[in-house]
């Protein structure tokens, strides 16, 4: 039972999980940052912001321990895209 114990330790510490970048925690709030950001600027069509919010559920649905870090990584690197796209708008 001891060596189970052991051996079950050690394959949880190997996990991606256990070195994760960004929490559950993390990940909800940047999400929620993005969704802030996208309602902001698409407040003139209420559709477009709609799905745009929901297809951010879905992420946050379909998520997994092991996908996390790169979670954070994506919603960073959406939140420079819409920053580059609005800056190219004039905005």
């Amino acid at each position: 039972m001891r060596a189970l114990m052991i051996t079950l330790t050690a394959a949880l510490l190997a996990s991606p999980a256990a070195h994760a970048q960004c929490t559950p925690d993390e990940v909800t709030a940047k999400a929620e940052q993005l969704a802030e950001r996208i309602s902001q600027l698409t407040e003139r069509d209420p559709q477009r912001a709609e799905e745009i919010n929901e297809q951010i559920r879905q992420m946050e649905l379909k998520r997994s321990a092991d996908q996390l870090g790169d979670e954070c990584e994506a919603y960073d690197k959406r939140l420079k895209q819409i920053e580059e796209a609005e800056k190219q708008a004039g905005g």
